[in-house]
């Protein structure tokens, strides 16, 4: 006949949280009941069956979330702020920001903001001196050394005050050999004094 109503949310109670009482009465069963006789429920095929795939359902929620902040993460950790620059056109020698339709979204994604510019720059042009107006752009960067941290902790390898994790288990077994290569790389940076975005630089011919 399958399950009432209320079966059914207390399987989604229970399964979220497996407190017999407070899920027969979060269900709206009568207190005296939920106190003595809910036990009884658990003995019943089809509740047992929809605690089950509420269960798998969370679960695979919860590594899904889990997966998404990793990689959100990973971006932060590893994408190379070297990659935000390119030769200045204007300038022989000198570098300069990105526009942002030129970065791909995962560069986009850890920015914290993109702030555009109007600037006048002055050169030499076939031995006369013209300015040069244009559009220049700013990024803040989310913290790398915070996201290596976070990943640390994901991975195993520190505890919550930082250090080494000395737990015995693998921390490595959920990432990838490209992701072990990055953290490696990164934590090798970040020790040294970590690797700084360039800015633009621009001098003034004379």
């Amino acid at each position: 006949m399958g399950m009432t109503p209320k079966q059914r949310e207390f399987a989604r109670l229970y399964a979220a949280s497996p407190v017999v009482m407070a899920a027969a009465e979060g269900a709206g069963y009568a207190k005296n009941y939920a106190k003595s006789g809910a036990l009884k429920l658990l003995e019943n095929p089809d509740i047992v069956a929809e605690i089950q795939r509420v269960r798998l359902r969370l679960n695979e929620r919860a590594e899904k979330s889990s997966t998404d902040v990793v990689n959100e993460y990973s971006k932060i950790a590893f994408t190379d702020r070297y990659d935000f620059i390119k030769d200045d056109p204007d300038f022989p020698g000198h570098h300069i920001y990105k526009a942002p339709d030129e970065l791909t979204s995962d560069q986009r994604a850890i920015c914290i903001s993109i702030k555009p510019s109007w600037r006048t720059r002055k050169r030499i042009v076939d031995g006369v001196e013209i300015e040069v107006q244009r559009q220049e752009w700013e990024y803040r960067f989310a913290d790398k050394e915070n996201a290596l941290q976070q990943m640390g902790r994901h991975f195993g390898i520190f505890d919550d005050k930082l250090r080494l994790s000395t737990s015995g288990q693998n921390p490595f077994k959920n990432a990838t050999p490209e992701q072990l290569e990055n953290l490696k790389q990164s934590w090798v940076e970040t020790m040294n004094g970590g690797a700084k975005a360039i800015e633009g630089s621009y001098e003034e011919v004379k």
